[in-house]
């Protein structure tokens, strides 16, 4: 009834080399005319290691592409995405400045492509776009006016408020 493999202490393992271990299999000394990191990366570019990183093994750091809309650009607020909605101006100089005319989102971040899907932007000049006080980034009244006049058309044209909260998910 006494067990006694339970009792016996098992016995010490057997120590291994460190090159063993390892997995890397270029070992250099110390005045090699090859670094590890080399050679690493010489077997990465061979394909017969996948242990570097391709940003390690030299390969070219991707860059952002630019945002490709899903929809075309159209609005409900205006047909000329070229001119002002509030100052009727195109780009060029307008009072001895130059200002251009930024397409802003309604609603931005996660509903930008809604914002497109559903015509909910509006040309604005730069300075009532984002640079002053008095733009819609800064001037909350401005920008709720404005959803609260794209939820109106929505209820009019799309649905019920329900629907509007299931696609932006918050209701203004």
């Amino acid at each position: 009834m006494y067990n006694s493999t339970l009792t016996r202490k098992t016995p010490l393992r057997a120590k291994t080399a460190l090159k063993a271990k390892t997995s890397l299999k270029c070992y250099t000394t110390l005045r090699a005319n090859k670094s590890l990191r080399q050679c690493s990366i010489d077997k990465y570019k061979a394909g017969e290691s996948n242990n570097v990183s391709p940003r390690a093994a030299g390969a070219k750091k991707k860059t952002q592409r630019p945002y490709k809309p899903k929809y075309p650009y159209e609005s409900i607020f205006t047909t000329d995405l070229k001119r002002c909605f509030i100052t009727g101006c195109t780009d060029g100089y307008v009072d001895g400045e130059y200002h251009r005319i930024h397409i802003h989102h309604i609603f931005g971040a996660s509903n930008k492509a809604n914002s497109e899907k559903y015509h909910f932007l509006i040309p604005l000049r730069d300075d009532y776009h984002e640079m002053t006080p008095y733009s819609i980034h800064k001037n909350r009244d401005f920008e709720l006016t404005i959803k609260r006049f794209c939820q109106e058309y929505w209820l009019f044209c799309y649905g019920t408020k329900e629907d509007f909260i299931d696609t932006f998910g918050k209701w203004w």
